[in-house]
């Protein structure tokens, strides 16, 4: 367990790092859109496709996998873990559950980040 842990935690970093570096250096903002994050979470969704494909069979070391798609990917971009999970459920026949995951996931995302939003604008005016 604890070195599924340690996997998880370095990778974890070096996708956080990672992606604040490419953010830094290629800062592509138009109209307001953050397209560097739209791209970082695109790359990182299909990489995160792509293993998920190579580790289906379980041949693979399970620390590679920590490492890898929990750690790196789960710090590198904001939806890989949403898409991997969402992504079992359609692999699984879930099509309803993953239709309901999407829209709870999406809605309360939005929800939460707004209602945080406006719950620390009440403290900032006290």
């Amino acid at each position: 367990m604890f070195q599924n842990a340690f996997a998880v935690f370095f990778g974890g970093a070096f996708g956080a790092l990672f992606r604040f570096l490419i953010s830094e250096f290629f800062p592509v903002s138009r109209w307001g859109i953050p397209f560097t994050i739209i791209a970082v979470n695109f790359l990182g969704c299909f990489i995160m496709g792509f293993i998920d494909s190579l580790y289906e069979n379980g041949s693979q070391s399970i620390h590679v996998k920590h490492f890898v798609i929990i750690g790196f990917l789960g710090g590198f971009t904001t939806f890989s873990a949403f898409s991997l999970e969402f992504s079992t459920l359609v692999k699984n026949g879930n099509f309803v559950s993953s239709i309901v995951y999407l829209s709870v996931s999406m809605s309360l995302a939005i929800f939460g980040f707004f209602a945080g939003y406006m719950l620390a604008k009440v403290f900032k005016q006290n």
